[in-house]
C-alpha cells in the first residue's frame, strides 16, 4: 500500500494574520518564514491524527484488491467530491481504477461495482452483496488505484477549532525555537499534545 498527494490544499487551515497575531508578531519581515512553518505544522497535525484539514486529493495504490476485505481509506474525513472540487482533479472521486488480467486499465462504477461508507472511521469502500473484487494483472505492482479527496472543507472556517488551534500552537512553538538544536525545543507543548491525543483516539471524525 502506498499513499501520495495528488493535489495539495489551496489554503492553510489558518490565515497568516491569525498566526502572526497568535505569535505576537507585527512586522512583515518573517511572513514567508511563518507561512512555511505553518504549512509544516499543518502537515505534522495531519500525519499525527490521520485527519486532513483542508480539501486534499490523494492516491492510494494497492498491488491487488484485498480479497474479501473492504478498502480502508487512510485519511479522514473522506468526501464524495465532484469533478474540479480541487484544481487539477477533473473527475469525480472516490474513483477506483485497476489493471485487469489482460493488461487493460478499467474504471469501476460507484454503486454498481462498489459502495461508499465514507462516514465510517476509517472510511471504507465495500463490495455490494454477492459481488467479488476483480482479478488484477499478475505481478503488477500498484495494480489498483483509489483516488479520493479528504478534508473538512475548502476554507479555514470549516476546520474544527481545536485542530486550527493545534496548528497555531505548533507554528508559534517552532517559530520561537526555530534556531534550536539538540534537545532544546524538541518537545511539543503540552497543550498541543492534549489536543492531538483527543483527535488521534479514533473515537470520532
Amino acid at each position: 500500500m502506498n499513499l501520495k498527494v495528488l493535489a495539495q490544499p489551496a489554503v492553510e487551515p489558518c490565515t497568516l494574520a491569525e498566526v502572526k497575531a497568535y505569535c505576537r508578531v507585527d512586522s512583515t519581515d518573517d511572513d514567508s518564514t511563518i507561512a512555511g512553518i505553518m504549512s509544516a505544522a499543518r502537515e505534522y497535525v495531519e500525519r499525527h491524527t490521520k485527519k486532513t484539514l483542508i480539501y486534499t486529493a490523494y492516491r492510494l495504490t494497492l498491488d491487488a484488491f484485498p480479497a474479501w476485505d473492504d478498502i480502508e481509506l487512510p485519511r479522514i474525513p473522506a468526501i464524495i467530491a465532484p469533478s474540479a472540487t480541487i484544481s487539477g482533479v477533473n473527475y469525480d472521486t472516490p474513483r477506483i481504477r485497476y489493471w485487469d488480467g489482460d493488461g487493460n486499465q478499467q474504471t469501476m462504477v460507484v454503486d454498481v461495482d462498489y459502495e461508499l461508507l465514507l462516514d465510517d472511521n476509517p472510511p471504507r469502500i465495500v463490495l455490494p452483496a454477492t459481488m467479488l473484487w476483480p482479478i488484477t494483472l499478475v505481478y503488477q505492482r500498484g495494480a489498483v488505484e483509489v483516488d479520493f479527496v479528504a478534508g473538512y472543507g475548502s476554507a479555514p472556517g470549516a476546520v474544527p477549532p481545536l485542530l486550527r488551534m493545534a496548528v497555531k500552537i505548533l507554528t508559534a512553538h517552532w517559530y520561537e525555537h526555530r534556531d534550536a538544536v539538540g534537545s532544546y525545543g524538541t518537545e511539543v507543548p503540552l497543550a498541543l499534545a492534549n489536543i492531538l491525543s483527543l483527535h488521534d483516539s479514533g473515537g470520532y471524525n
